[in-house]
Order: structure tokens, then sequence, then C-alpha cells
């Protein structure tokens, strides 16, 4: 009897084992796409960090705090810390992946968002110049599925060391900094 029914399941067997073996098999080759797209870690001196970082400005530190909120604010960050007496910001961003649940079905895996943090520390060099040091964070919030349908999440961030990246933001800073002087003039 007990032949009859493991000869009638059989068919059961088979595909349930073709799925998981379906499913592993993608998720191989997707860990092995992503591990040979890694990126290398990039290892510069501190002294080319600083003048990657770092400019000055010239304008008073009211300014250039003010300037620097506004900054932040119209690239849809959110200002978490600004303290004018020490001259430290620190603000975050988040953009949602609409499609991870869905991702999370079909691979076992998802990234459900990217996250972008920006700290920048501005000090009074005399009345008529600001220095600002920029540090500029990006990440990724990513979940696999686990045991019992516990979804375990993970948050990876890295300091950008792209010398563009920082130019970028201290155009639009000098920018804002000319906008807010005509505004006062």
């Amino acid at each position: 009897m007990w032949y009859w029914i493991t000869q009638l399941c059989q068919p059961l067997i088979n595909l349930i084992t073709y799925i998981k073996m379906k499913k592993l098999i993608l998720f191989m080759s997707i860990a092995f796409v992503f591990s040979s797209c890694a990126t290398q870690m990039v290892t510069k001196s501190p002294a080319e960090v600083k003048m990657m970082t770092t400019k000055q400005f010239e304008s008073d530190q009211d300014v250039v705090f003010k300037a620097i909120i506004s900054l932040l604010q119209s690239e849809s960050y959110m200002v978490e810390r600004a303290d004018k007496e020490t001259g430290l910001i620190n603000a975050s961003k988040r953009i949602e992946n609409k499609k991870a649940a869905s991702q999370r079905f079909w691979t076992g895996t998802s990234k459900d968002a990217n996250t972008s943090k920006a700290m920048f520390y501005v000090e009074s060099i005399n009345k008529t110049v600001s220095e600002v040091k920029i540090t500029l964070y990006e990440g990724a919030e990513t979940s696999t599925n686990g045991y019992w349908g516990n979804v375990n999440k993970q948050n990876k961030e890295q300091m950008i060391y792209e010398p563009q990246v920082y130019n970028e933001w201290f155009n639009s800073l000098q920018a804002e900094i000319e906008r807010r002087k005509a505004l006062m003039d």
C-alpha cells in the first residue's frame, strides 16, 4: 500500500524539487552577478579627502549655514540636526523601492530603499570667510526572506569618494550663497 501512495505522490515530489532547484539556481545566478559587479574600496589619503571635501566661501558663517539648510531641503533631504553654535548639520534622504515586496516574493531578496546622508561642518575663518566640510554617504537597505516568515533587513553605507559629487554640492552651495547675498542687498 505504501508503494502505491509513494508512486501517486512522486510527480508532486518531483515538482516541488524542481521549483526549489529553480529558485536556488536563480538565487545563485543573481549572487554571482552582484558579486562580480562589486565595487572595490577606494582609498585616499587624509590630505586628498580634505581637499575634496573642504572649501572656503567668501561669506559669514550665518549666511553659509542658512544656505546649506536651504540647499538640503531643495534636494529633498530631511534635516535631522542643525546646530549653529557648533556648525554641524546632519541630513538624510531615503528613496523607497515600490517594487521591493514583489522582488522579495520572486527572488527571496529585495533592495528596499536607497539611502543618502549628508554631514556639514561650517566654521568661521573670519568675519567674511567661512569654511565648509562636507561628508556624503550613500547606501541601501535590503531585505531577505528568512525562515518561518521572518524578514531579515540589512543596511550598508559607505562614504562617497568621487570629487565631482562634492564639486556639484559646492557649486550649488555657492549659487545659494550668492542668491542669499543678493536678497540681503
